[in-house]
């Protein structure tokens, strides 16, 4: 991040994080860390969970806010939440982004409980809030960003990226139109190269062809509007294709031009039309391209979400591979990669943290909690509890939770 502009951030950040009573941050995407914090050390430094790798989080945070019109909230794994936005440089790169958090939003006892308990004293004193006001908190960052970035809130989301290469390819269509006699047809042939370098990770490429493409369309529109956005929809359809191949979430993509397609309605004026267009297509590079190892954060955090919901049932790696639409060794090996441990364990964790409070209830027999905690049998609800608490159920029951020696005790 350039100087200025992550002075700038730093600044605001503080006026921000003082006015709400919140921690705020800044990030550069660049360097993969943190260049400001209005507290120290951060919450996230003192986490004793493996659950979460705190650079990863974030950065998730910041590249979905370059991707949903400049402001995104988001969960770490533990359940806490934080509001991110996102600031563009002049060429509509993602150098850094300003956080905010962590809050608690919801029941805020019921989140505390799903915290280890080494953490539970820091996170008492988090502010609690209601999901409105998160989406005021956001919504507020979002225009500080802008301000920051220097552009107008309309276009902070934008991404506009050197429109000058933009009006080069619309000049180079036209004097390539201009040389000949025929009526020019759809450079075909230019889309399936640009599929193909998407497809190959060719980014700089890409970017040159899209720009191509663009260009082509609106000079080949004649510049009116209701044919460039025709032709548009016909482009978001190809990126669409060429994303989904090089490895982008189905689902994502499907969202995307759902979203895009009935925001291209609104508008009334080429010049609007091509603020937001040159950032769609930025958002469509971007996603194909950057942030592949951060995304597999909120992969583990879905999968978790779903082993906490699910962890009474028989549970499979095929059913949880299913769930967020990976195969089943991809799965296991970013899980183990993000968190330090198999899934396999993750799954047995969430089991025993939830059988200490059933064993809390002399009223329910062991052979019901290993039943109602999702463990074949009793014998093995037995062994997998031991390893992990250092103590046999019934002991843990009898002690009232008590252990004997915490330190050797795997939370």
């Amino acid at each position: 991040m350039q100087e200025e502009l992550s002075k700038r951030c730093t600044e605001y950040a503080e006026h921000i994080s003082k006015a709400c009573g919140i921690p705020s941050y800044v990030m550069c995407t660049f360097q993969k860390a943190f260049i400001y914090s209005s507290e120290t050390p951060r919450f996230c430094e003192g986490c004793t969970s493996t659950k979460c790798v705190e650079i990863n989080t974030h950065l998730y945070g910041c590249n979905e806010a370059y991707r949903w019109n400049g402001q995104y909230i988001y969960y770490c794994p533990l359940g806490l939440v934080f509001a991110a936005a996102s600031v563009s440089d002049e060429t509509g790169n993602l150098p850094g982004g300003i956080i905010m958090g962590p809050l608690l939003m919801g029941d805020a006892q019921d989140i505390l409980a799903e915290l280890p308990k080494s953490m539970r004293g820091r996170a008492k004193a988090l502010p609690a809030v209601e999901p409105s006001m998160v989406s005021h908190l956001s919504a507020l960052l979002s225009a500080v960003a802008a301000y920051v970035c220097g552009l107008p809130l309309s276009r902070a989301g934008g991404f506009v990226y050197e429109q000058e290469k933009i009006l080069n390819a619309i000049y180079s269509a036209h004097e390539h139109m201009l040389g000949e006699e025929e009526q020019v047809t759809y450079p075909i042939e230019t889309e399936k190269q640009l599929h193909r370098l998407i497809c190959s990770g060719d980014k700089s490429g890409a970017h040159e062809l899209l720009n191509q493409l663009l260009g082509h369309i609106y000079f080949a529109s004649n510049f009116d509007l209701k044919s460039i956005k025709t032709r548009v929809v016909e482009l978001i359809v190809i990126l669409s294709r060429a994303t989904i191949d090089a490895g982008a979430d189905i689902r994502e993509v499907f969202l995307f031009n759902t979203n895009y397609i009935q925001e291209i309605d609104r508008f009334d004026s080429i010049e609007e039309l091509s603020v937001w267009l040159t950032g769609i297509m930025n958002r469509f590079i971007s996603y194909s391209f950057d942030f592949n190892q951060v995304k597999h954060s909120n992969v583990v955090y879905k999968v978790m979400e779903y082993v906490k919901a699910n962890y009474s049932k028989k549970l499979t790696l095929d059913d949880i591979a299913r769930h967020v639409y990976l195969s089943r060794s991809y799965l296991s090996s970013i899980f183990k990669e993000e968190t330090g441990q198999s899934l396999f364990s993750y799954v047995n964790s969430v089991r025993v943290e939830k059988s200490r409070m059933f064993l809390l209830d002399n009223s329910i027999s062991l052979v019901d909690i290993s039943e109602m905690c999702g463990f074949e049998d009793q014998s093995y609800f037995t062994k997998v509890f031991k390893k992990a608490m250092g103590v046999s159920p019934k002991k843990y029951r009898d002690s009232r939770g008590v252990l004997p020696n915490t330190n050797n005790v795997q939370k």
